[in-house]
């Protein structure tokens, strides 16, 4: 007898699958790709292995394609920014609400009616369950919001999508020891899986626009003069004892300039740098944690990165934020208590300095920095994507071999963040750190 795992479970699975590349598909035996298709795939166990990829792979669609944009994400958890949120805190508390409890009454009564008295479903529940699902993306992409088009961004859009099946999921649970429980519990699984399929459309379509915005970046990359930041940091982290407690926002602007770290990873509470030597630091820390990595740095979550002025300063600047009580226990709180403030702080500095470019904001400091580190530490290699992985966090050392390759087998987590750090800015004038910092 065939075993099929219940709706929740073969959620979880199909995503699990989904990370797998066809060509990882093809090197496994028949035997494990039977085990990696049980309970989602009827009949797994009876099928010849090229037929059998080609199901895995149909049965995954809708997760491989919104993986594509998100790797290694669960798909209901989307990180958004501060004017993104501040949106979807307007809307949801009312608009969103009406239309996800009068969805839900409509979904209730589907179940109740397909649902026979032999304990059997009416076929139609998977039509109407669909039926169901396009109407929550027809109504997203009915909203109005910021973009050139009029509607919501694609973030967005994902974001509320959430609320909505995190509506039902609440009203589902509400009814636990209902008559209905079970039933409205597994088709609320097919309501989010079809869900999932009809986005992936917008998603691959989100995919390819940001290609092409990547692409125009690079056409329109701007010089920026590493020497004003390097020295604005330098002044602040060498005068770091004389500095007041309002002064917290240039001692995190210069640890962002020599470290490359997050603000939410320089604001954290549990982020510690440790000396290695006057041009190294051991960092803990690192957020965005992506597929496999995650368990890799749950074992070693310390790793050796560059810094660009002397190491010590960097630890006693960080040292002086938490000192100061600039730091906290989440991501979220980072973001809400010093995101404003930092952004604003920025616009300042930008003028100051004489840069133009729209993007330079908190988070182009570590694309600034992974340049200069690579011209001073890694040669100026242009085929520097493995390099940037390291350093910011993307990649482990123990991946490449001594040569900077990457060493056969190895789960080099992202190389497409990295490689968009190259694609903004032409960084100059880095040579002063290397006249003041190495030996």
């Amino acid at each position: 007898m065939t075993m099929i795992l219940p709706a929740k479970d073969q959620a979880a699975k199909r995503e699990q699958i989904a990370k797998y590349t066809r060509e990882e598909l093809e090197d496994l035996t028949l035997k494990g790709l039977q085990k990696l298709a049980s309970g989602v795939i009827p009949n797994a166990a009876r099928t010849r292995k090229a037929q059998l990829i080609e199901e895995i792979l149909a049965a995954t669609k809708a997760e491989r394609t919104v993986a594509a944009l998100i790797p290694d994400t669960p798909l209901e958890v989307v990180e958004v920014n501060n004017a993104i949120t501040r949106d979807y805190e307007e809307v949801i508390s009312e608009d969103f609400s009406q239309f996800g409890n009068s969805l839900y009454r409509e979904f209730r009564a589907l179940v109740q009616a397909r649902w026979k008295a032999d304990g059997t479903w009416d076929e139609a529940i998977h039509g109407d369950i669909s039926s169901l699902a396009y109407r929550v993306i027809w109504w997203l992409n009915s909203k109005e919001g910021k973009e050139a088009d009029g509607g919501l961004a694609f973030t967005t859009k994902l974001r509320y999508r959430t609320h909505i099946v995190n509506i039902f999921s609440e009203m589902v649970e509400s009814e636990k020891g209902a008559v209905y429980f079970k039933q409205l519990s597994s088709c609320l699984e097919m309501f989010k899986r079809q869900i999932k399929i009809q986005i992936a459309d917008i998603t691959a379509q989100k995919k390819g626009l940001q290609e092409r915005q990547l692409a125009k970046r690079k056409k329109q990359k701007a010089q920026i003069s590493f020497a004003p930041l390097h020295a604005y940091a330098r002044s602040v982290l060498e005068k770091i004892d004389t500095l007041k407690s309002s002064d917290w926002k240039r001692v995190s602007v210069a640890l962002a300039i020599v470290t490359g770290r997050r603000m939410a990873e320089l604001h954290h509470l549990d982020t510690r740098f440790e000396y290695v030597d006057k041009n190294h630091v051991k960092f803990t820390g690192q957020m965005k944690i992506k597929g496999s990595a995650a368990d890799y740095f749950e074992k070693l979550p310390s790793y050796e990165i560059p810094v660009l002025v002397n190491a010590e300063l960097v630890l006693e600047g960080h040292e002086w934020l938490k000192k100061n009580g600039k730091v906290v226990d989440s991501a979220k709180a980072v973001n809400r208590r010093y995101s404003g403030d930092l952004s604003d702080y920025l616009k300042l500095l930008k003028s100051k300095w004489g840069i133009e470019h729209d993007l330079f904001k908190y988070k182009a400091l570590r694309a600034i920095y992974a340049q200069v580190c690579n011209q001073i530490f890694n040669g100026g290699n242009p085929d520097n994507i493995l390099y940037l992985a390291q350093i910011l966090g993307h990649g482990r050392d123990s991946l490449v071999d001594r040569n900077g390759r990457l060493i056969e087998g190895a789960d080099l987590v992202d190389l497409d963040t990295p490689q968009s750090y190259n694609s903004d800015f032409e960084v100059t004038d880095w040579e002063i750190v290397g006249s003041r910092l190495l030996p």
